[in-house]
Parts: C-alpha cells; structure tokens; sequence
C-alpha cells in the first residue's frame, strides 16, 4: 500500500491567512506547503518568500536543497528542472547545452528574521506566501520579554505585505511546548490538539478579526525500525519531544517537604518545592506542574507585581530560598515526569530567571 502522506486542503480550506502547521516529522508538512507555492509562481506568478530565523540558516546551498524533494517537471509541465538560489532570490532553471544550470523565472526570495530592520525599505511586489519553518525550537528565540518575536515577525510581514493579505504558512516538528507564539498570540489549546485536527483562532486586529488555523497534522504510519527510546515517539508519532530527567528515588510521603513556592511563566506554572531526605540528611528540590488553583503565596513569574510576595527570582533574604539556589547549582533538582522537566529547562532558557539558576 502506498504510504500516504499529509494534505493541505482542509487547511487551505479555513480561508485563515495564518496558517500553523505542526506534527511528526517527515510526514510531508513542509512537502505540501513547497508544491503549493512552487504551483502558485508557476501558474499565477506568485512569488514566496523562505524564512528562517538566522541569517546562517539562509545561505545559497542549505536553501537552494531545501526544494531538492520536488517533482519539478511534473509541477512545472517539464519547462524547469528545479530552483536555484542566488544573490537571495530563487529562479526557477533549465539545464543548458553545457550541462550548466540556466536562471530562468524568479519566483522567490529568501530572508531571516534576525535580519527584519534590513528588510523594511526593500519592495516585495508580488510575493503572495511565506514559509516560515522551524519556528518552534528548543533553543533561543529572538527577542526578550518586552519585546518577543512574534512582534519581529509581524514587522517582517508588514513589510511583505503591506496593504495587501497574504498566506503565512509556519512549520514546526513538535520539538517543545515553550514557545512565545503560544503565549502571544493566546493558542491556548496546542498542548492537547488532537492529531489531525485544525482549530481555528479569532484574534482582535487593526481592522478587524484575524484568523489563525493551527493543524496538528495527523500520524503517517513508518514501518521503519531504526528509531528507538524517548525520542522515538516524537519522530514517529508526533509527541511532544521529552528529555530524561532525574524523578523521586523514593515515594513522595518518604520525604519532608520544607518550603514551597510557584514559578509562573506565560502558560506554565510549576510548583518548586525544597525536600528534606530524613535517610540521608540531605535536601533536594522537587518540581510538578501546577495543574489546578492551590494557592501558594511565594511566586516567582515574569509578569510584574506590587506583591512583596511576587518576584522574578529567589530572594536572598530567605534562607529557604537560598537552599533551593544551592540545590540548583549543585544539580540537586528532580521532577514528577519528563515532559515537565523538558518544559520547565525550557522555560529557564528562554526566561530570565534571575537567580533561580
């Protein structure tokens, strides 16, 4: 049985301008959204632009194969055999007498998003889409608190688009639940979307609503066996990617729990408890999510308040807290599970956690 892989039309169908797409890998997210576009400047003229977030990410080579998957004579009826990048453009190339690649129709251009300012003077008649890919990461975004990267990118397309609606298209493998478009722009149900489901966002714009489609794009079978241990369910089913973290050596009632306090980041909250081993004398943190509305009065988050009992780090005055620093610094720190300890070292890179580590 041919294995199938994923289809854009119900996506395309939503009529959304933003489109999020999501999901295991190689299941023919990004395959999808290339022929779509490649079609589009064959057919209508309409150019696209590739987007990245590093400028080291957009050089001529690593760009010019991203598009080495297509059937190019099929989708341009035989008149090209492929896409060539140069000088930040893509065009559309015939093989010459020589062998040699002929540039032929542009189609294309490709940019990064460090690079947005650069962008701003520059004309962009006639690019209909942009593929962002890779736009979760389980490394650094741009930007800061006060200034996040989804606004970098809502520069960035004012200045493709102008006055004009286009397709964003943005593709992710699903590599980890901290990230700031989430946040930013109240996608509040992605932790738990169902493979092969869209949900459709409403948000309040300059004029108007905004749509935005989120696909978790369904599980394509593999029959491959060279994938193995926690990694192996991201890559082939689409799960969340997890890391192996340290967990209780013994049942939680073994311990004496000292003190505790609630660290709050966007949509995650975790409570961070200081233990006590009453076998071995030594003293550790222990960290779960908070999934309901315990009050717990000692906050550390991101968000600014009068409460002298909120901050964005541990206060050195108590001496608690100093433990719980010693504790981190030590490596002394376990978790209920290992998606909350993927989440919660993720929270720490890209927040600012100003003495908690």
């Amino acid at each position: 049985m041919k294995k199938r892989y994923y289809d854009l039309t119900a996506l395309l169908g939503t009529g959304c301008y933003y489109l999020i797409l999501y999901g295991m890998r190689a299941n023919g997210k990004s395959y999808a959204v290339k022929s779509y576009v490649i079609k589009q400047a064959y057919e209508q003229g309409h150019k696209f632009v590739y987007l990245r977030r590093w400028s080291e990410d957009i050089k001529s080579k690593d760009v010019a194969n991203y598009f080495d998957d297509m059937p190019f004579n099929e989708l341009t009826k035989g008149e090209y055999q492929g896409i060539m990048a140069w000088q930040g453009y893509f065009y559309f190339y015939t093989i010459g007498e020589d062998d040699k690649p002929v540039r032929g129709q542009q189609v294309g251009r490709y940019c990064a998003l460090n690079n947005y300012e650069r962008y701003k003077s520059q004309v962009f008649d006639g690019y209909e889409s942009i593929i962002y890919e890779e736009f979760m990461t389980d490394r650094i975004y741009l930007g800061s608190n006060a200034m996040p990267e989804p606004r970098y990118l809502m520069q960035f397309i004012s200045t493709v688009a102008r006055d004009r609606n286009i397709r964003i298209f943005m593709i992710a493998n699903t590599i980890s639940r901290v990230c700031p478009y989430f946040s930013e722009w109240g996608i509040s149900n992605i932790m738990k979307q169902r493979p092969g489901s869209i949900d459709v966002y409403h948000l309040h714009g300059e004029n108007g609503t905004v749509d935005i489609a989120v696909e978790n794009c369904e599980v394509v079978e593999t029959k491959s066996k060279m994938f193995f241990g926690i990694g192996s369910k991201q890559i082939s089913k689409g799960e969340w990617d997890v890391h192996e973290v340290p967990k209780l050596l013994k049942p939680y009632q073994y311990y004496d729990m000292l003190y505790e306090l609630k660290a709050s980041y966007d949509t995650f909250n975790f409570c961070i408890q200081l233990m006590h081993d009453g076998e071995t004398g030594g003293c550790f943190v222990y960290i779960y999510p908070l999934t309901t509305e315990r009050r717990i009065d000692r906050v550390v988050t991101n968000i600014f308040s009068t409460d002298p009992y909120v901050s964005n780090g541990l206060d050195a005055r108590i001496k608690a807290e100093c433990l719980i620093a010693d504790c981190f610094r030590r490596g002394k720190v376990c978790f209920s599970d290992n998606l909350t300890g993927t989440d919660f070292g993720n929270v720490i890179k890209y927040y600012d956690f100003k003495g908690v580590i």
